[in-house]
């Protein structure tokens, strides 16, 4: 994070001034910048783009488990806790359905009430 901060505001600042506020090495961030992905971002890429496919699928309603064994399903190998990081990480969340609520009861053994206004309907 504290890389990505300086490389974000490197025009604006030093880089020397903003690796000696965040308590970093220069040649640490340097190091970062030019080190290509490791394999495991690579392969949570690709992951990534296979979870958002399946919650693409399902419309939404699929939390991490069912993601989880959906993948397992296709032959993806991953980890459920891999599968719940990565989509709590990109704010991938599945919808929640509200519940039934009954908002009316029907009284037992209440028939019609007496017409006490004499209202005749025709």
């Amino acid at each position: 994070m504290k890389y990505a901060f300086i490389r974000a505001y490197e025009a604006a600042f030093p880089v020397r001034q903003m690796c000696r506020t965040l308590g970093v090495s220069p040649s640490g961030y340097y190091g970062w910048r030019g080190r290509p992905p490791s394999p495991r971002a690579v392969a949570n890429r690709g992951l990534l783009a296979e979870i958002r496919r399946v919650h693409t699928a399902t419309r939404g309603a699929y939390g991490a488990r069912k993601i989880w064994r959906q993948l397992r399903a296709e032959g993806i190998p991953c980890g459920r806790h891999r599968v719940a990081r990565l989509r709590r990480l990109y704010g991938i969340e599945a919808l929640r359905r509200r519940r039934f609520t009954v908002t009316t009861r029907a009284r037992q053994g209440a028939g019609t009430p007496p017409d006490r206004v004499q209202r005749g309907f025709i």
